[in-house]
C-alpha cells in the first residue's frame, strides 16, 4: 500500500514527464502500474529519501543530455508545485534518479494539530457534515442461517456504516426482511405441515438452524418429486422409441445378438420394476460401450443407429438424473440429521405441484392481507431473525431498525407503483401481468438508455397474473420510503454484484416515475460472494457455511495456537483467563478476514486455513502495545485518560522541543499518520472499506519494526523521545479510530 507522499509524487511525475520529456500521462502511468517506474527508499539518506530511477524515461537519449532533461522535469514539477502539495524539502536529479527529500518538519507540525489538537476529527466530521444517508445491509431472506456469503455483506456494510458516520454523516442503517417472496413462503408451507403434526422448534437447536434445516427439506423433497416425474417422462419416451425400433427391426436384430439383448433387456424388465431410472442409466452406459469398442462392426453400426436415436433423449436424463441423485443425497443427509422432521414432510408433500400451489396461495393470501397466511408469515420471519441478530451481535453488528416487505405502507405503495406504471406509455399486458418495457423508454429517456449503455435494459413483469406485485416492485416502493422517510441525500444498498442488472432497472423504474432524485442518489454497493474451497454453498440443499461455525472455528484456531505457544514456551496454558479476549480476537480476525479483500472481488476461503489469517489479531496486538507504552510513560490508562495524557506530551514538546525523524521506521510512521483522514475519506468514496484494514495493518507492521528498532521510554534524548512518544500516541489514536470502524474490539492487554 503506497503513502500518501508515494501517491502524490506519482501523480505530479507523470503530468511533469508529460509536459517535459514528451511522455504521455497514459504511458506513464502505464510504466507505474507494471511497476517499471518505482519509487524506493534511498540506501543512504544523503540522497534523500526516496529515489526514483527514469532510465526508462531516458534509454531513447543521449547520456549526455539527461542533464538537460533533469532539470525541464525539475522545472516543470516546480511550477506544478510539486513541493508545496507532496511536502517535498528538496528534489535533485543525479544520474538519471529523481532523488526527494520529505519535509518531515512540517508533516509532524501537521500531526501535532491533527492528534494532538484533534485536527483529524474536524476534518472528517466537515466531510459528511450532518447529511443523512440510508445504508441498508445483510437483508439475507429469513429462512436459514447467515452463512459466510451474507455475512461478507454484513460486516462491509456494518464498516461503511460505521466509517460514514466518522465522517460525519447521519447514517441510518436498515435491514429489509424480504417476507414475502417465495423462499419465506416455502418455509413457512413446510412450518405449517410440521405443526399439523404438533413438530415445533426444539429448545436445544438454534432457532434459525432449524428454520434452515427445515427450508431445505422442503425444497429436497419438492425436487425429488419434480425431478422424478421428469425422469418418468423421459423414461416413458426412451423405452417408446426403443419399444418402436425393436419391433421394427427384428429381423436386423438377429444379426447383431448382443445388442439385441441389451434392448430386449431394459424393455422387458422396465415394467417391473418400480424406480428403473438406475436401470436406464446402465442401458445408457452400456449401449455407449456397445457403439464405441464392440469389434463386430454389424453391432458397431446398429448400436450407434439406436444411440442416435435416444441419444438427446438420454442426454436430458443424464443430467436430470444427475441433479436427482444430488437431492436424494441431500435428503439423505437432512433425514440423518432430524428424521422426524424430513419424514414428516416427505409424508406430508405428496407432489411437487400440490405444494407449488398451496405455496402460491400462501404468497397471494399473504399480499391481501389475510391474517391467518401473514401471521403465520411474519412468526416464521421474526423467528429466523431473531437467530440472525443473535449471529450478528457476535460480531458487533447492530441495526437502527427493520422493514418488513409485507408492512402494509410497502404493499399498498407497490399497487400504486403498478398503477403509475400503466400510465407511463412503458407498459405491456402479457397475459394478464403487467410488463414494464425499459426497451422502448430508453429511446425516449437518456438517463435510462446511458445506465444500461451499451446493452438493452430489458423488460420485467412488476405485476402477476393473479394481482401480486414481485420483489422488485415492491423495492421501488421502499426504495422511494428509504428516501422520504429519511430525508436522505443518498441510499447506499450493499447488494451482491449478481444484482447489478436488477439494481439499474430499479434505478431506471425510479426515473421513469418522476423520481429523479431517488434515481440519481441510489447507489448500488456491489461486492463478491465468498467461495469455499472443497464447498458449494446452497440453501435449497441445506449446505452452508454458517457465520456461527465461522466464529467458532476461528475461536478454536486461536485457542490451539495459544496451548501450543505455551507448550513451547514451557509455561502453563491460561485459556481460562484468556477465553473472553480469545473470542474478542476471534472476532477481530472473522471481520478482518471477510474484509480483507475489495468488495468487488471474489473472496476465496479455505476454512481448513482459517488459522492462518491473522490480521485482526497483529492490529489489537500493536494497539495493546501502544497502550503499554503509554501506560508505563504516564501511568494513565490511554482509553480512559487519552486528554490527560494529550496535555503531558504537549507539555514535555514545549518545554524540550521534538526532533526531525533520523530512522527510515520513524519516517514511515510518520507518512502512515499524514495519510489518516485522506485514507478514511478516499474509502469513502471509493466504497472500499478493506482499504481501511490495509492501512491498519501495514501501520500495525510498521509499528512493530519500530518497536524493535527504536527505544521510546529508554531514550536519552528528550526530542527524539518526545518525536517518538508522538508517534506512538499519534498511532494509538488513529489505530483506536480505525478499529472502531472496523469493529474490532480494543482490548487493553494482550
Amino acid at each position: 500500500m503506497e503513502s500518501l507522499i508515494e501517491k502524490c509524487i506519482y501523480q505530479y511525475l507523470e503530468e511533469a514527464t508529460a509536459r517535459s520529456l514528451g511522455f504521455s500521462r497514459e504511458e506513464v502511468k502505464r510504466l507505474v502500474e507494471e511497476g517499471r517506474l518505482k519509487i524506493n527508499r534511498t540506501p543512504d539518506p544523503k540522497m534523500g529519501d526516496y529515489g526514483i530511477a527514469l532510465h526508462i524515461l531516458l534509454k531513447n537519449t543521449p547520456r549526455d543530455q539527461w542533464a538537460r532533461m533533469g532539470e525541464q522535469l525539475l522545472e516543470e514539477l516546480e511550477r506544478l508545485g510539486f513541493k508545496q502539495e507532496c511536502r517535498i524539502l528538496e528534489a535533485k536529479f543525479v544520474n538519471g534518479y529523481l532523488n526527494v527529500t520529505i519535509d518531515y518538519s512540517s508533516i509532524i507540525s501537521n500531526l501535532l494539530k491533527e492528534f494532538l489538537e484533534d485536527g483529524f476529527k474536524k476534518t472528517l466530521s466537515s466531510y459528511g457534515g450532518g447529511r443523512t444517508i440510508v445504508v441498508e445491509h445483510t437483508s439475507a431472506n429469513p429462512v436459514h442461517p447467515l452463512h459466510i456469503g451474507s455475512g461478507r455483506n454484513s460486516i462491509i456494510g456494518d464498516t461503511f456504516s460505521k466509517l460514514s458516520k466518522k465522517l460525519g454523516f447521519n447514517v441510518v442503517t436498515r435491514f429489509y426482511v424480504n417476507d414475502l417472496g417465495r423462499q419465506v413462503a416455502v418455509l413457512a408451507y413446510g412450518v405449517s405441515k410440521l405443526r399439523k403434526n404438533n413438530i415445533t422448534p426444539p429448545g436445544d437447536v438454534k432457532i434459525d438452524h432449524w428454520y434452515g434445516m427445515v427450508y431445505a427439506s422442503v425444497n429436497i423433497i419438492m425436487m425429488i418429486r419434480k425431478l422424478s416425474n421428469e425422469l418418468r417422462s423421459i423414461e416413458e419416451e426412451v423405452y417408446s422409441k426403443l419399444k418402436l425400433y425393436v419391433e421394427s427391426n427384428r429381423e436386423r436384430l438377429k444379426s447383431t445378438p448382443l445388442l439385441s439383448a441389451h434392448l430386449e433387456s431394459f424393455i422387458s424388465i422396465k415394467p417391473l420394476v418400480h424406480n428403473s431410472f438406475k436401470k436406464l442409466a446402465e442401458f445408457s452406459r452400456g449401449l455407449r460401450r456397445l457403439k464405441s469398442v464392440e469389434k463386430d462392426p454389424a453391432t458397431k453400426s446398429s448400436a450407434g443407429e439406436v444411440w442416435n436415436l435416444v441419444a438427446p433423449i438420454l442426454e436430458k436424463f443424464r443430467e436430470t438424473y444427475k441433479e436427482y441423485i444430488s437431492y436424494v443425497k441431500a435428503g439423505s443427509y437432512l433425514n440423518s440429521v432430524n428424521p422426524e422432521v424430513y419424514n414428516t414432510l416427505s409424508r406430508e408433500i405428496s407432489s411437487y405441484e400440490e405444494a407449488e400451489e398451496e405455496i402460491k396461495s400462501l404468497m397471494w393470501k399473504a399480499e391481501h392481507r389475510d391474517p391467518e397466511a401473514l401471521g403465520l408469515i411474519h412468526q416464521v420471519s421474526r423467528d429466523v431473525l431473531s437467530g440472525f441478530m443473535e449471529t450478528l451481535k457476535n460480531y458487533g453488528v447492530f441495526f437502527d431498525g427493520f422493514d418488513f416487505e409485507s408492512s402494509d405502507e410497502i404493499v399498498n405503495m407497490s399497487q400504486d407503483i403498478v398503477e403509475k406504471i400503466l400510465a407511463t406509455g412503458y407498459a405491456n399486458m402479457v397475459d394478464g401481468a403487467v410488463e414494464l418495457d425499459l426497451n422502448k423508454a430508453a429511446q425516449q429517456v437518456e438517463f435510462v438508455r446511458n445506465l444500461f449503455a451499451p446493452d438493452n435494459p430489458g423488460r420485467f413483469i412488476v405485476r402477476r397474473s393473479d394481482g401480486t406485485t414481485l420483489y422488485v416492485t415492491r423495492d421501488i416502493a421502499y426504495s422511494i420510503i428509504k428516501f422520504s422517510k429519511y430525508n436522505a441525500e443518498k441510499v447506499y444498498n450493499v447488494i451482491a454484484i449478481e444484482q447489478d442488472r436488477a439494481q439499474k432497472q430499479l434505478r431506471a423504474a425510479l426515473k421513469i416515475l418522476g423520481f429523479d432524485k431517488e434515481a440519481e442518489n441510489l447507489v448500488h454497493f456491489a461486492y463478491e460472494m465468498v467461495q469455499l474451497k472443497n464447498m458449494r454453498m446452497s440453501g435449497r440443499r441445506g449446505i452452508y457455511y454458517t457465520m456461527d461455525e465461522f466464529l467458532v472455528e476461528m475461536t478454536r484456531a486461536l485457542v490451539e495456537k495459544q496451548v501450543s505457544q505455551s507448550q513451547r514456551k514451557g509455561v502453563a496454558d491460561d485459556s481460562a483467563t484468556g477465553s473472553s479476549y480469545t473470542r474478542e480476537l476471534a472476532v477481530a480476525n472473522a471481520r478482518a478476514l471477510l474484509l480483507s479483500v475489495e468488495p468487488g472481488k471474489v473472496l476465496f476461503f479455505d476454512p481448513e486455513k482459517i488459522g492462518e489469517f491473522e490480521h485482526g489479531v497483529t492490529i489489537a496486538y500493536s494497539f495493546a502495545r501502544l497502550q503499554s507504552i503509554l501506560r508505563k510513560q504516564w501511568g494513565f490508562e490511554p482509553l480512559e485518560s487519552l486528554e490527560e495524557v494529550k496535555r503531558r506530551l504537549s507539555q514535555e514538546i514545549t518545554a524540550h522541543g521534538i526532533s526531525e525523524p533520523a530512522t527510515v521506521e520513524e519516517k514511515k510512521l510518520i507518512e502512515w499518520l499524514n495519510a489518516f483522514s485522506q485514507t478514511l475519506i478516499i474509502a469513502y468514496e471509493e466504497m472500499k472499506p478493506n482499504r481501511l484494514l490495509e492501512y491498519a495493518h501495514n501501520l500495525a507492521l510498521d509499528l512493530n519494526r519500530f518497536y524493535e528498532k527504536c527505544s521510546v521510554i529508554g531514550e536519552k534524548d528528550l526530542r527524539v523521545k518526545n518525536l517518538r512518544l508522538l508517534l506512538v500516541l499519534a498511532s494509538f489514536i488513529a489505530l483506536s479510530e480505525l478499529m472502531e470502524i472496523l469493529g474490532i474490539p480494543r482490548l487493553r492487554r494482550l
